[in-house]
């Protein structure tokens, strides 16, 4: 197992931070965050009880390579890695052994004897399989949802990692979620063709959450890089804008890896026109680049309420941006990527558009701010 070094052209870069990418640029994203899950393993590997894991990895590597691939890329792992070589490096508590569980999947993948001692946990998961449920690693497979010519695997992270203030759904109505997200996929497919091929270059999992009572919700864990968590959305529309919000999350997540875009001071916190508490520097700029994508999404999109979303957001993101720049907060990469955003979004935003969607977003973005003033303001 390699680990090779990625390089984003100055094209490729430009195309990024002008919202979209092509799937070229964003499988390179995807590309190179595997070598930073292998990076991680490699660490954890120096401990005497990762050793026998790491060399069936290499293994197995050898032998079936595409399966090994398959394994690092479910988001799990990366979570599992980073989070174990962090602890590792800090000398905090840790289970470098756990790499068994890695091992193994990748094993059973590529359909060779599985000889290690797994570490006892309460609950037994083969990373991008399923749970063990029984002798010689028979395991319940994790389900999956064909989206034609593409596919999600829907998993409940049954053997942990999420952190604790990220609910996950205690269950999975699977066909609910099945007919849900086949919906969404199908009118990102007809209608947004390039949205929908960057999200399936690098979204392979969803993690259902429980229904919002404040309306819906949705996350992407930069260590869990691939996976989107979804609650429930009222209908197809809903569920496909927020998957294009998440997946410029994880675009910007991978790109972040290979570029430093803002400065590592977090003490500076800024208005953001979409949350209800302050942002610093990097959550502002994550949070303008998905409402970048939210913008591109509705600007396609016919009659007065994709038009006012349109408004709002293309709006939102500019003045974010605006910010960003005059911040001191970005690195020189960053101040090119952000001015490179807020060019777009300045042409967007003198296309004209219908009075009564104006006003909409103007009222919305008003009644926003009053509100965050009355809670922030001493």
């Amino acid at each position: 197992m390699t680990v090779a070094p990625f390089r984003v052209s100055a094209s490729d870069f430009d195309a990024l931070a002008r919202g979209g990418g092509g799937v070229s640029a964003v499988r390179t994203l995807r590309l190179a965050r595997r070598s930073r899950t292998l990076l991680m393993i490699r660490s954890i590997a120096v401990d005497p009880a990762a050793r026998p894991a790491f060399s069936l990895l290499c293994e197995v590597a050898r032998v079936a390579p595409a399966a090994v691939d398959r394994v690092l890329d479910h988001p799990s792992v990366g979570a599992w890695a980073t989070r174990t070589a962090l602890a590792m490096r800090r000398g905090a508590a840790a289970r470098p052994g756990e790499l068994a569980f890695t091992a193994a999947a990748a094993a059973v993948r590529a359909g060779m004897a599985v000889d290690l001692a797994l570490p006892p946990v309460e609950v037994f998961s083969l990373p991008s399989l399923g749970v063990v449920v029984g002798p010689g690693l028979a395991y319940e497979a994790l389900p999956e949802i064909d989206l034609g010519g593409s596919s999600l695997q829907v998993d409940l992270w049954a053997g942990g990692g999420v952190p604790p203030e990220l609910p996950v759904a205690p269950s999975v109505d699977l066909l609910w979620w099945r007919d849900a997200l086949r919906s969404a996929w199908d009118l990102l497919a007809r209608d947004h063709p390039a949205l929908a091929s960057e999200f399936a270059e690098v979204v392979s999992v969803i993690t259902p959450m429980p229904s919002s009572p404040s309306g819906t919700s949705s996350a992407t864990l930069a260590d869990a890089f691939g996976c989107v968590f979804l609650s429930p959305m009222p209908d197809a529309e809903t569920l496909a804008v927020t998957l294009v919000h998440e997946a410029q999350h994880s675009k910007l997540v991978a790109l972040m890896d290979l570029f430093a875009l803002v400065e590592p001071d977090q003490d500076a916190l800024f208005y953001a026109p979409w949350r209800e508490d302050p942002r610093p520097a990097a959550g502002l700029l994550h949070g303008t680049y998905a409402h970048m994508g939210v913008a591109g999404f509705w600007r396609s999109r016919p009659g007065p309420a994709a038009q006012a979303e349109y408004a709002r957001w293309r709006s939102a993101a500019l003045i974010t941006a605006d910010t960003l720049l005059t911040s001191g907060k970005l690195t020189p990469t960053g101040t090119r990527f952000v001015t490179r955003m807020a060019d777009v979004l300045r042409t967007w935003s003198a296309e004209p558009l219908p009075a009564a969607a104006l006003a909409t977003a103007e009222a919305e973005a008003a009644a926003h701010r009053t509100r965050w003033q009355a809670t922030h303001t001493p």
